[in-house]
C-alpha cells in the first residue's frame, strides 16, 4: 500500500511540474506579447506626436483662414449686401467658390489635426491601461 501511494505521489509531482512548466512558458509568451504591445503602441504615440508637431505650423495658419473667413461672412452681412445682385455676378462667384474651397480646406486640415489629437488621447489612454495592468501584476506576483 505505502509503494502505491508512493508511485501515486510521484506521478501526482510530474504532473506538477509538467502544469508548472506549462504555466511558465504560458507566462513568458503572455509577458513577450505584452511587450511587442507596448512597443507598437509606444512606435504609434512617438509617430502621432510627431506628425501634430510637424503639422503645428499648418493647423495654426488653418484656423486663422477659418477665423478670417468666418469674419469677413459676418461683415458682409452686416454691410447689407444685395444678395441677388452679389450671387448674379460672375467674378464674384467665382472668387466666393475659391474663398469656399480655401475655408473647406482649412476646415479638413483642423479637422485632421483633431483626429490626430483623438488618436494620441486613445494611445495614451491604452498606455497608461497597460502600466495599470502590470502594477496589479506585479503587486499579485509572490516574491
Amino acid at each position: 500500500m505505502s509503494e502505491r501511494i508512493g508511485r501515486l505521489c510521484d506521478e501526482l509531482r510530474i504532473k506538477l511540474h509538467g502544469m508548472d512548466r506549462r504555466l511558465e512558458v504560458l507566462k513568458s509568451n503572455g509577458m513577450a506579447t505584452f511587450d511587442q504591445s507596448q512597443e507598437v503602441l509606444e512606435s504609434q504615440l512617438d509617430w502621432v506626436e510627431q506628425r501634430i508637431y510637424d503639422n503645428r505650423v499648418t493647423v495654426e495658419a488653418a484656423n486663422v483662414r477659418v477665423k478670417t473667413w468666418l469674419a469677413e461672412k459676418k461683415a458682409g452681412s452686416v454691410a447689407g449686401e444685395d444678395r441677388w445682385t452679389v450671387r448674379h455676378k460672375t467674378h464674384l462667384l467665382e472668387a466666393r467658390a475659391d474663398d469656399a474651397e480655401e475655408y473647406a480646406l482649412a476646415i479638413f486640415e483642423l479637422a485632421a489635426a483633431a483626429a490626430d489629437e483623438a488618436t494620441l488621447a486613445v494611445l495614451q489612454a491604452l498606455l497608461a491601461r497597460n502600466d495599470a495592468d502590470v502594477a496589479v501584476l506585479c503587486e499579485t506576483e509572490p516574491h
